[in-house]
């Protein structure tokens, strides 16, 4: 079944809403953006990936302009705090109770604010993660954060070296720790079986428990 093209209201038109924003009208999605800033509104009018809406999106008056009740979902994405951006997600369930909800949230955890938003992001994490890639690219260090999945899981890219303990070995064969699964060879776009060999110098991915990831990179890069 294709995916739903969603309606979604973003509050907060700063780099995280900008970019989030391209993104989702990339895809195809059906984007408003609340920003109560003038020059950045001018700013994202010129971009014509959204519609915009100048105003402070913590306001009912102006949730109900964005049409909130008529879309899927609505993100909170300002610079001014997780305390704004939950108080903005909180009003807008209470105008629509269906719409789904997304906090920009700078400390705490995801079951810390789980009763009162559906979902929560963290962008200085993520660019933490971005950060970590890059700067281990430099020195060809062969491990790249994907995603994180929770705090306890993540996906990763690993290269292995020609010097691994599993180098030219078969998945069967190596005794990879619990809480470590081979999901996908990048190279071969398949799903690897008991039969996949351990190349080096090709890519795997991996979904790892952080207990488990200073292990389970000694075995893929030695």
């Amino acid at each position: 079944m294709p995916s739903k093209d969603l309606r979604i209201v973003i509050v907060g038109g700063g780099h995280v809403g900008y970019h989030t924003a391209e993104r989702l009208s990339n895809r195809g999605h059906d984007i408003v953006i609340i920003e109560k800033d003038e020059d950045r509104v001018e700013f994202l009018s010129d971009q014509y990936i959204a519609t915009i809406i100048h105003g402070d999106g913590g306001r009912p008056s102006v949730l109900r302009q964005a049409d909130v009740a008529g879309s899927d979902v609505c993100a909170a994405l300002t610079d001014y705090g997780a305390m704004t951006n939950l108080g903005i997600c909180m009003t807008a369930q209470r105008i629509a109770p269906d719409v789904r909800t997304v906090a920009r949230i700078d400390h705490g955890d995801d079951e810390e604010y789980e009763e009162m938003v559906d979902a929560v992001v963290f962008p200085e994490e993520l660019a933490a993660h971005s950060a970590a890639n890059e700067v281990i690219s430099v020195s060809d260090g062969g491990v790249r954060t994907i995603e994180e999945v929770n705090s306890e899981l993540e996906l990763v890219e690993i290269e292995i070296s020609r010097d691994a303990p599993v180098a030219g070995k078969s998945l069967e064969t190596v005794n990879l720790p619990h809480g470590a699964l081979v999901v996908a060879d990048r190279e071969g776009g398949e799903f690897p079986g008991p039969e996949t060999v351990f190349e080096p110098g090709a890519q795997y991915v991996l979904a790892v428990r952080s207990s488990v990831t200073d292990e389970v990179v000694r075995l893929l890069r030695g």
